[in-house]
């Protein structure tokens, strides 16, 4: 199976992130992807990199199969929406692959061949609604509100309610559904990043997700009668209560939400877990130390 990372470094030099975070995004992450890349070929899958000019010179040190390098700067899209090196991505697709998030680790073969062999159409990490993700969905319908009408032919509330994929992992089989989706996320993306209104009065962060990425999939998925393969299934979120961080940690997935990745005590332990099960790749972390010292 082909997997991706992307990654797209312009958001964080215009301060689209937490100002402490911003100048060392690149550094910091690169833990993370290295990790998350090993631990997909240790599966035996291949995985390629999507990235910037800018990123190339770190993030060349990863032992991808291949590294494809994107201008994402020059098509319309504001970098505050960073979900854009994704979504570009995807459209640069043209067989069946799943996208995987840097910050996302398979220490299973969750998916095996599901998508190849066409048992489904397209795999996600998870269903969310307000009832799994109580806080940040209550957030998420504050601040969207005031542009329910600029995006509601796009995505439809009253239809099916606030509801999302989580897309930490994120792929198809089919590249006819896949372009209809990532086509849709760009023009919506196009049609906001040019919208002095909501540049204005929206949040740094708040509904980007539900706008541009999780819920589109969501709502387009159902439309055509799609159901993906939840590597964290719907039903036994429900079953265990929401406690869905357990139900990861038994299937061998995890997901390193927001900013925890960043702090150095869990960056030191990816590094520690890299040396313990990749030592073969203890020369990738000397020779990154080296390039971020003369940055």
């Amino acid at each position: 199976m082909k997997y991706v990372h992307s990654i797209w470094s312009t958001p964080s030099l215009k301060k689209n992130f937490d100002n402490k975070y911003d100048m060392k995004y690149l550094d910091k992450n690169f833990f993370s992807y290295l990790f998350s890349a090993l631990l997909i070929k240790k599966l035996g899958h291949s995985i390629d990199l999507y990235c910037d000019k800018n990123s190339y010179e770190m993030y060349s040190f990863i032992p991808y199969d291949n590294i494809n390098i994107v201008d994402f700067d020059n098509d319309g899209v504001d970098s505050k929406f960073w979900i854009w090196g994704k979504i570009k991505t995807h459209m640069l697709m043209t067989e069946p692959y799943i996208h995987i998030d840097g910050d996302v680790f398979l220490f299973r073969d969750i998916i095996g061949d599901k998508i190849l062999n066409g048992e489904y159409d397209a795999v996600v990490q998870s269903r969310e609604n307000d009832k799994t993700l109580n806080l940040n969905f209550n957030v998420y319908t504050e601040s969207l509100t005031p542009f329910n009408e600029k995006i509601s032919s796009d995505i439809n509330w009253n239809k099916y309610g606030l509801e999302a994929y989580n897309c930490g992992v994120v792929g198809f089989g089919d590249m006819g559904l896949k372009n209809k989706y990532a086509l849709k996320v760009a023009e919506i993306l196009t049609k906001l990043s040019t919208d002095d209104e909501f540049k204005i009065k929206r949040k740094k962060y708040d509904g980007m997700f539900l706008i541009a990425e999780q819920s589109l999939l969501y709502y387009m998925l159902t439309e055509n009668n799609v159901k993906p393969l939840e590597i964290i299934p719907y039903e036994e979120i429900q079953r265990r209560n929401c406690e869905w961080f357990t139900i990861a940690d038994e299937i061998g997935y995890a997901h390193m939400w927001g900013y925890c990745k960043y702090k150095d005590d869990v960056i030191e332990k990816i590094k520690y877990k890299i040396k313990r099960f990749f030592p073969e790749h203890i020369e990738v972390l000397t020779k990154f130390n080296k390039i971020c010292n003369n940055l």
